[in-house]
């Protein structure tokens, strides 16, 4: 029948739907009940001692950016195979040790902040 050549195979929005909901469970793992927006913007004080609003932002953004092209290249992997805890805090690992950070001491916040954001990306 024409419906079982397609049976091993999940459907694109049932992929994309499996994906939301892995990081729906990744947030609560790493953020329990609180918002995810809420504990960036904590961490993002932490690790983001910047005082120039401009200046502040700017580096948000550049860490932002880095995320989004890093998760870009992995997108399509982790819709065959949502990411896990255990994948999401490697890959922040590898972001936060960039060199393009030297500058920000507070590794652990902007490590933490990463697994987040990603998860808040890759859950939309």
């Amino acid at each position: 029948s024409p419906s079982s050549s397609s049976g091993g195979r999940q459907s694109a929005r049932a992929q994309a739907q499996a994906l939301q909901d892995a990081m729906a469970k990744l947030k609560i793992h790493f953020v329990g009940d609180a918002s995810l927006d809420d504990s960036m913007s904590e961490l993002c004080e932490k690790w983001n001692p910047l005082y120039d609003p401009q200046a502040k932002a700017d580096l948000v953004e550049d860490v932002s950016s880095l995320v989004r092209d890093f998760l870009r290249k992995l997108k399509r992997g982790f819709l065959v195979k949502p990411p896990n805890a255990a994948r999401i805090q490697n890959m922040a690992d590898t972001l936060a040790s960039n060199h393009a950070f030297d500058e920000i001491k507070k590794r652990d916040s902007l490590k933490t902040y990463i697994e987040l954001y990603m998860i808040s990306i890759l859950g939309k």
